[in-house]
């Protein structure tokens, strides 16, 4: 019997990465199945690479430093440069480890900076995790990683204790250590509901990813998302992100079952990954 059991939840996973694949294919994207082992070159570490490092599982061999995939987005964005892939959309299937961990991903990457295809694979992705994987979105947060870049001179994004105070939301501490007439302060200091509107009419740098949040936030209402809320301070994982960010959550889960968001790939590009370890997988 417990061998029963488990050959049927092995063919029930393998059944669902087939399903997900088969349906994307049929929406017209390219399929993309890459290494779980990553090689990286000591001469040629990015900042983002070199960052990295500290959430993967690594190691040397002669003159190449080894990698499991952590990261399905920074995977591709490299396969792309390295091979100058030309496809517009991709879907793909896997697992990546961080530390401690491991999360099996089914996700999708579109190479484009139409505002409308974008919006269309992300309901594409949010469609599927309905009807496929029976999961209702309760929860959608926005962010823009433009923002924090127009409001914060380069030393102070780069600034460590700056970093860890926005991560923490930490109004007080960012007072003392960047003074009560900063932007960053003035901003978080308003109502959660009112910040978006207050960085619009205050800041005019901010109107421009201010409206890209309130596009997203109206396409995202459409898809009759109880709650839809933005989040201004946000700091990117890697630098390769470049404005909207969304994450997305049921009322079953504390961290986001789907994430994703714009980047540069080196073109501009939207990705998007279903995270099946925080639903039944």
């Amino acid at each position: 019997m417990l061998f029963e059991q488990n050959n049927q939840h092995i063919l029930d996973k393998k059944h669902q990465e087939w399903e997900f694949l088969h349906h994307f294919h049929h929406l017209g994207y390219d399929l993309l199945d890459l290494s779980i082992l990553e090689e990286f070159r000591w001469d040629s570490l990015s900042p983002d690479d070199l960052k990295s490092m500290t959430n993967r599982y690594t190691w040397q061999a002669n003159d190449s430093l080894l990698s499991i995939r952590s990261d399905w987005t920074d995977a591709i964005v490299r396969y792309r440069k390295k091979y100058k892939l030309k496809t517009d959309k991709i879907a793909y299937s896997g697992p990546v480890y961080s530390y401690n961990k491991e999360r099996m991903q089914f996700g999708m990457e579109i190479f484009s900076e139409d505002i409308d295809t974008q919006q269309s694979s992300m309901k594409d992705l949010l469609d599927y995790l309905q009807t496929h994987l029976k999961q209702t979105v309760s929860v959608a947060v926005i962010s823009h990683y433009s923002l924090l870049k127009r409001l914060l001179s380069k030393d102070e994004l780069q600034d460590p204790e700056v970093r860890h105070l926005l991560r923490e939301r930490n109004l007080d501490g960012l007072t003392k250590y960047l003074g009560q007439t900063h932007p960053v302060v003035q901003l978080m200091s308003q109502p959660v509901p009112d910040q978006l509107h207050f960085a619009r009419d205050q800041f005019p740098d901010l109107k421009d990813p201010v409206n890209e949040i309130i596009n997203w936030r109206n396409a995202l209402e459409e898809k009759n998302i109880p709650i839809v809320y933005s989040d201004l301070f946000s700091l990117p994982a890697q630098s390769y992100y470049k404005g909207i960010f969304l994450q997305f959550y049921t009322d079953q889960t504390v961290e986001p079952i789907v994430t994703g968001g714009q980047y540069s790939s080196p073109t501009k590009a939207f990705g998007m990954a279903i995270n099946l370890t925080d639903l039944t997988y």
